[in-house]
């Protein structure tokens, strides 16, 4: 299961990270993405060329999405957000540390 939260700022991500550590999760089970910093490209070959992004799994051959555009319920939205691979007997105690950490939205994908 994955767990999404959005965080106003960086300070509030860093506590974020250290405590799910500090709880035994490993940072390779997180993503954090910038929503106010994701760019836009016109086409695959640019975003190749360009800067490294996270290719969805459900992207058609040519198209490009960032990860915030692939969560639904992030779309249009600012802040930056860390996604959080849990299995699904922890994803109360992620929600909570998340919610400790100043998360203002929390959502399951």
């Amino acid at each position: 299961m994955r767990l999404i939260a959005r965080f106003m700022n960086k300070e509030q991500v860093s506590a974020l990270v250290d405590s799910l550590r500090n709880a035994g999760f490993d940072r390779k089970d997180m993503i954090i993405s910038d929503l106010w910093e994701e760019q836009k490209w016109e086409n695959f070959e640019d975003a190749a060329q360009k800067a490294a992004f996270i290719k969805m799994e459900r992207d058609r051959l040519g198209e490009v999405e960032t990860f915030g555009d692939g969560i639904p319920e992030m779309r249009g939205k600012e802040g930056i957000i860390v996604a959080v691979e849990t299995p699904k007997h922890e994803s109360d105690r992620v929600q909570t540390i998340m919610r400790q950490s100043g998360a203002v939205e929390i959502v399951q994908d």
